[in-house]
């Protein structure tokens, strides 16, 4: 029995090993959420998105979406050949085959931020920690400094990453729906998203290749008085406090898997990004208490699932 016991810590071992040997990155080493690509005054928020466009496309980046979540800033979701071949590989890649470049004005002052590549590939079980996709976005966009989390946190401890014991990771997903088929379940996802309802819309539709998988980037626009949760500009004014902005957060996703639609569970998906966040206080988790319960009821009807699910009532 000992040895048993010690074969399987052993291959337990080894297996952890060789997930690392496809990353470059020591698993000792603090990431951080957001990179910071260039910061200057010198430019107005329409000319800055312009240039960014270009220089994106200039160098083989798909630009598939663009979100104004506020006033400030514009978003601009991108993907490539290489990101989309990476995310067919892991069960549920399509989360990271779209990263988010923002560009915010913060006091006068525009930002072109991003999605930290290495920060994405481990925390969504990518099993790659994209650090060409990474190089190549420097290339394109210059690099100041990672940035986000406080002290970041462990690559090692990436895909296994939860807030605090108990809380969801990265696949404690919300199941929103399950129709008859991949097919049923990307149109009435398309249809139901073009209505707006409960001010929710779609921004872009990302198709993983060879795999019937599909990544819908939300639009969270509703009434700020009546339903603050469902607007993003609210939930952002909480959270998204320090000097550099962590735009790139949004927007929000969710997937159809198959013929089931799913989503990121907000234990999991505003804590991956905001991992410093405290849990109570004036820009804290506690100020979002009800957020996970209002995104899983309004994402399951904005889809055209069933509420209350008959399952859980």
């Amino acid at each position: 029995m000992f040895k048993k016991v010690r074969l399987v810590m052993l291959i337990a071992l080894l297996s952890g090993h060789a997930q690392w040997a496809l990353a470059a990155i020591d698993g000792q080493t603090r990431l951080k959420p957001f990179t910071l690509a260039y910061e200057g005054s010198n430019t107005s928020l329409s000319a800055m998105t312009k240039k960014v466009e270009g220089r994106l496309k200039a160098s083989g980046f798909q630009v598939i979406g663009q979100y104004n979540p506020y006033s400030t800033a514009n978003i601009l979701i991108i993907t490539s050949k290489e990101l989309k071949k990476i995310a067919a590989k892991s069960s549920y890649g399509g989360f990271g085959a779209a990263l988010r470049v923002a560009i915010t004005d913060k006091d006068k002052k525009i930002q072109v931020t991003h999605n930290n590549p290495n920060y994405v590939g481990l925390a969504y079980n990518m099993k790659n920690d994209l650090a060409n996709v990474k190089t190549r976005l420097k290339k394109a966009l210059g690099y100041v400094n990672d940035f986000g989390g406080g002290e970041g946190v462990k690559a090692s401890d990436l895909p296994d990453y939860n807030y605090t014991f108990g809380l969801e990771g990265f696949t404690g997903f919300f199941e929103l729906a399950t129709f008859k088929s991949h097919r049923a379940a990307l149109q009435a996802v398309e249809s139901n998203l073009e209505k707006g309802k409960f001010g929710i819309s779609k921004v872009y539709r990302l198709d993983v290749p060879g795999k019937q998988q599909s990544v819908f980037g939300l639009s969270l626009k509703a009434d700020a008085e009546s339903q603050p949760f469902l607007n993003d500009e609210y939930v952002m004014n909480i959270i998204d406090y320090h000097d550099t902005r962590s735009t790139p957060h949004l927007p929000y996703e969710l997937m159809v898997n198959g013929n089931k639609v799913i989503a990121m569970h907000p234990h999991f998906r505003l804590a991956i990004n905001f991992p410093d966040l405290k849990m109570f206080g004036k820009n804290s988790f506690g100020k979002l208490m009800d957020l996970p319960y209002v995104y899983e009821e309004f994402f399951i009807k904005a889809v055209g699932g069933k509420w209350p699910p008959e399952d859980n009532w």
